[in-house]
C-alpha cells in the first residue's frame, strides 16, 4: 500500500500524544506512507520526533506560515503523494489492521471515492486498538440522505481519493467547526462512499478542550445545516425532521453527560421544545420506526 495510501497527520504546537498517533500508523499489519504536516509550529519538536523513527516511509513537512486548522487539513490533501489518504488527528489512533482492511476494500470494491469506518470515542484509550480481527461483511453504500442525520466518521475513520479532495477544493474554512460534515457530504455527492460498520479507529475526547462556544456551534450549526439539506430535498417531511430532532437530542444529552460544567444557552436547549420531543420519542414504536427510517434513507447495497 506504499504507493496507494498515506496516513496524514496535521499538527500544530502540542506534542502530548503524537508518538501514540505515529506508533499506530507505523505499527500497521500492512505498511503505507506516513506524512506529518507541521502547521508552522514555534519549535522543532515534530521534526525531531519524525527523525527519531528512522522510517523511510515517514515524511515531515513544515508549512511556511500558520493557517487555520481546516486549511491545514487541506495541506494534507495537497502534500499527499498517493491516490488515497486519511487524516489522523495528532491525539487519535488507528486500529492496527486499518491499512490491511483498506487494501481488502479497495480490491473488492472498484471505483469508489473512499470509505468510512466507525470510531471508538472516549477519554480512555481503546483497548482493542491492537487486537487482531477480521473485516466485517457489514459494508453499505452511503446515500446522500445519510447526511441529513449523521457524520460519516470523525477524521481518522475516513479514507478518500486525493483527486476528489482537490476537485472539491478541500474543507471550507468558514464552515468551522462543521467543515468536515460539509466536506463528507460533498464527497458523497460526487462519488461512491462506503460505510464499514466496524470500529477501526480511536477518537480521543478531552473535556478540558471544550468551550461553550464550540459546543453551541457543533450542535446548532450541524442542526441548521442538516435541516436545510432536508428542506431542499424530496424527503422534506415531518418524519425526516423528527428523526433529525431525535439525533439532536442525543447530541445534547451526550454533551450534558460529557461536559457537566458547561452552561447551555436557550439557543441550544429550548426546554419546552425538549420536553415535547422527549415525550413523543418515549413511545418505543415511534422510536423504532424513526431508527428504521433513518437506516432506510441512509444506506443501500454496495
Amino acid at each position: 500500500m506504499t504507493d496507494t495510501l498515506t496516513i496524514t497527520l496535521p499538527v500544530y504546537n502540542r506534542t502530548e500524544y503524537i508518538r501514540k498517533a505515529l506508533d499506530s500508523a507505523v505499527n500497521q499489519t500492512v505498511r503505507c506512507r506516513i506524512l506529518l504536516i507541521d502547521n508552522h509550529s514555534p519549535h522543532e519538536d515534530f521534526k525531531n520526533i519524525v527523525e527519531s523513527y528512522h522510517d523511510p516511509l515517514m515524511k515531515y513537512v513544515k508549512t511556511d506560515e500558520t493557517v487555520h486548522q481546516d486549511e491545514n487539513f487541506n495541506n494534507c490533501i495537497r502534500y499527499c503523494e498517493t491516490p488515497f489518504l486519511t487524516i489522523l488527528h495528532d491525539d487519535d489512533m488507528l486500529h492496527c489492521q486499518y491499512v490491511e482492511f483498506a487494501q481488502q476494500i479497495l480490491a473488492s470494491y472498484k471505483n469508489i471515492g473512499g470509505f468510512a469506518v466507525r470510531c471508538h470515542v472516549g477519554e480512555k484509550e481503546w483497548e482493542g486498538i491492537n487486537q487482531k480481527t477480521t473485516l466485517t461483511k457489514d459494508i453499505k453504500k452511503v446515500n446522500k440522505a445519510f447526511h441529513y442525520f449523521e457524520i460519516l466518521s470523525p477524521f481518522p475513520g475516513v479514507m478518500f481519493r486525493k483527486e476528489l479532495g482537490l476537485k472539491l477544493e478541500g474543507f471550507n474554512v468558514p464552515m468551522h467547526p462543521i467543515a468536515d460534515i460539509d466536506f463528507w457530504k460533498r464527497l458523497t455527492d460526487i462519488s461512491k462512499i462506503l460505510m464499514v460498520k466496524q470500529d477501526l479507529a480511536y477518537y480521543r475526547i478531552s473535556p478540558n478542550q471544550s468551550t461553550n462556544r464550540l459546543i453551541f456551534d457543533m450542535i446548532n450549526k450541524a442542526y441548521v445545516y442538516r435541516l436545510n439539506l432536508i428542506k431542499n430535498s424530496r424527503h422534506n417531511n415531518f418524519i425526516s425532521r423528527l428523526t433529525l430532532e431525535k439525533l439532536r437530542l442525543n447530541n445534547i444529552e451526550y454533551f450534558e453527560q460529557t461536559y457537566p460544567d458547561v452552561n447551555y444557552s436557550t439557543e441550544i436547549v429550548n426546554k419546552e421544545k425538549l420536553i415535547k420531543a422527549k415525550k413523543l420519542l418515549k413511545n418505543r414504536w415511534i422510536f423504532r420506526f424513526l431508527n428504521w427510517y433513518q437506516r432506510w434513507l441512509s444506506y443501500s447495497a454496495p
